[in-house]
C-alpha cells in the first residue's frame, strides 16, 4: 500500500460536499460530454472528457477561462 493510499485510510473518512463550481455541456446530439470545473486558482479550469465510444474518458486539460470559450464555444459562468 502506498503512503498516500495509508495516510487517507488511516486518518478520516470521504463526506460529499456541495458544490457549485461544476458545469457539463453535451456536443449537441452526440454522445460526448464536456465538464469543466473550475479550480480554487485565478482563471484556472479543469475539462474532462467523457463519450459514450470510451476513446476520450477521463481525458482532461488545465485551461483558461478565454481558452475554454473560444474552443468549445461557451459563455462561462462560473
Amino acid at each position: 500500500m502506498g503512503s498516500m493510499e495509508k495516510n487517507i485510510k488511516e486518518r478520516t473518512e470521504w463526506i460529499e460536499i456541495s458544490c457549485d463550481n461544476v458545469k457539463r455541456y453535451q456536443f449537441g446530439d452526440y454522445p460526448e460530454l464536456i465538464y469543466i470545473i473550475k479550480t480554487g486558482f485565478e482563471n484556472k479550469y479543469i475539462v474532462v472528457n467523457e463519450d459514450a465510444y470510451e476513446y476520450n474518458v477521463g481525458n482532461s486539460k488545465l485551461m483558461t477561462k478565454q481558452k475554454i470559450e473560444r474552443i468549445y464555444n461557451i459563455e462561462l459562468d462560473i
